[in-house]
């Protein structure tokens, strides 16, 4: 990617990297490592792109410098609901492997997993309703989740959506809303933390 040219388009435009994300239902960090290079970009997510930057989709592709991946329709399972807010204790409570019922994952993010969001600490970034996408081999080093969006299980059993910082003691978070109406919890003991890699938005009406 041409990042000045990138950059130069968003100023033009009056837009942000983070709004491009949130046009293509990516986590933020997804449209860094797009930039950097060290993504591909699918063909999905490059119409997104095209559209939200206000250019053709072949003069998008000049810039990328990449090769673009074929359209790829995946399914992801809905494993649950996770609280943003309200407190929810059953991710896992159907037959192993079944799952709630699947959708269809946005711009061919594809695969694996998602949660339905449960209130609303996390609006406007997350509300009540949405699928959250995550990944559980992202977090297998904790340190690499701070400061990012993830689906957390504590050791008491709850499952929620926070950003994610760290805590005085190994295995021990720091859990923050975006909504400064919602207290943080710090020094919160955890069975596991994923980062959110993909949001679909609940359907209007």
């Amino acid at each position: 990617m041409q990042k000045h040219w990138f950059q130069d388009r968003l100023r033009h435009l009056g837009k942000t990297q983070r709004g491009l994300a949130k046009h293509m239902g990516l986590d933020p960090s997804r449209i860094t490592e797009i930039l950097n290079r060290s993504r591909g970009i699918k063909i999905e997510e490059a119409v997104e792109m095209a559209d939200y930057l206000e250019t053709s989709l072949d003069d998008l592709v000049g810039k990328l410098g990449t090769a673009v991946a074929p359209a790829v329709r995946a399914s992801s399972l809905v494993v649950g609901y996770v609280g943003a807010g309200e407190t929810v204790f059953s991710i896992d409570d159907h037959a192993k492997g079944s799952g709630l019922y699947k959708i269809d994952a946005p711009q061919g993010e594809g695969g694996g997993v998602c949660v339905v969001v449960r209130g609303n600490s996390m609006a406007p970034r997350f509300k009540d309703g949405e699928h959250l996408g995550y990944s559980r081999d992202e977090g297998l080093d904790l340190a690499k989740c701070y400061g990012r969006e993830c689906v957390v299980q504590t050791k008491d059993g709850r499952q929620l959506v926070k950003i994610v910082e760290p805590g005085n003691r190994p295995n021990e978070v720091t859990l923050v809303s975006v909504n400064a109406a919602t207290p943080i919890e710090q020094n919160v003991p955890i069975d596991w933390v994923a980062p959110v890699t993909w949001v679909k938005l609940r359907p209007r009406g």
